[in-house]
């Protein structure tokens, strides 16, 4: 096969490499206590929350937070990378999230 042919079988690859299917790096998500998951945080006074992309319909329900903090996120859009957390506890405790400005 050609070099020519190889590169046209690699820009494909590259393309989908490149491309935010789940929306992680768009300002889509919000954080959102989860009931279903109460009794199962691993430190008292923290909450189940979930990183929510209603567009996308994507979700994680692997972190934790104080009451405080999930209530200072309540409708605030976020990009999912831009989550801080400690992912040395399961559920993960968040940090702090920077959050997108309003437009």
């Amino acid at each position: 096969m050609s070099h020519f042919g190889k590169f046209l079988m690699a820009v494909p690859v590259l393309f989908l490499l490149g491309c935010d299917p789940e929306g992680k790096k768009e300002c889509q998500w919000t954080l959102e206590p989860e009931p279903s998951l109460i009794g199962t945080t691993s430190e008292p006074g923290m909450i189940p929350v979930c990183a929510r992309n209603r567009k996308t319909n994507k979700q994680d329900c692997r972190f934790q937070a104080s009451l405080d903090f999930a209530k200072s996120a309540f409708e605030k859009k976020f990009k999912y990378v831009d989550i801080d957390s400690d992912i040395s506890k399961m559920p993960r405790v968040i940090k702090s999230i920077k959050y997108c400005s309003s437009k």
